[in-house]
Parts: structure tokens; sequence; C-alpha cells
């Protein structure tokens, strides 16, 4: 991606994605838990718990900070991998893209990890954040509303 086509991708993140977002309901949240390996006591403090996820620019890089349950805090360059974590903190390799209104991240498992393939994909229905988590053949949604 030339730079102003990388410029103007950010900027479109921030203008679509981008601000301060409070998790509404998650679909499908336990399910990807067992999936992914988390034990019984966290998967039913993952469902108990609230979080917000704030989406932010700072230079060339998009920042996504999520608070509770598990606190994270990544910042990527668009279409470069990175090296990145899954909620058990297995280590894995990730490349975000930006494309048609939806943010997509495409993990996996670097050598050795015990973590598994992940697709993240984030975008805008009717005014609402969706983001939807996919490993093997289960799917998670995680549905935020846009903080006041």
């Amino acid at each position: 991606m030339a730079d102003s086509e990388t410029q103007a991708a950010l900027e479109d993140v921030v203008k679509t994605i981008g601000g301060v977002w409070v998790l509404v309901r998650n679909e499908n949240l336990d399910e990807y838990l067992k999936e992914i390996g988390v034990n019984f006591v966290l998967r039913k403090l993952a469902a108990a718990a609230s979080s917000t996820m704030t989406i932010t620019r700072e230079d060339n890089k998009i920042r996504i900070v999520t608070k509770g349950p598990k606190d994270t805090d990544v910042s990527f360059e668009l279409n470069k991998e990175v090296v990145s974590h899954d909620p058990n903190d297995n280590e894995m390799k990730a490349t975000v893209t930006w494309d048609a209104g939806k943010l997509t991240t495409d993990s996996s498992p670097t050598e050795g990890s015990k973590g598994k393939a992940t697709l993240v994909e984030r975008m805008m229905v009717d005014d609402q954040l969706i983001m939807i988590v996919k490993v093997n053949q289960v799917e998670m949604r995680r549905i935020f509303k846009k903080k006041s």
C-alpha cells in the first residue's frame, strides 16, 4: 500500500470505527473460549464482565485498547505482520488490513505456540460496532455501542 493510500486508510478506519465502544452483548462467547482452551472459571468471569474498546490512530498506527475482563493494548501498522498474543497469552503473528469498511486481523500461531489460527473482523452495522472472532468452526460475536 502506497504511503498516501495508507494515510487514507488510517483516516478511514478512525472515521468509520474510531472512538470509545461499550460492550452491549456477546454471542457464543463460551463456545469460543472453550475452543481456545480457557478454563471454566475464567469463561464464567468473561461472560459476566463488562468491556470497553477504544480505537484511535497514533501516527501511522491504529491502537486498540480493551478494558475488562482482560485488558489489552495493541498498536499496529496496516498490512504489516506483527507479533501479538491470544487471550491465553500464546504468541501469534498477525496482519491487520482495512478493506471496504472492515478491519480484519488474521492471526496464526508462531512456531511452538499453542495458539490457534484466528480471524477477527470489526465493522459497523446499524450504528453498532460488530466484532466477529472465528477459530476453527466456532464463531463468536461481540456487539458494541458508541459511548456517548
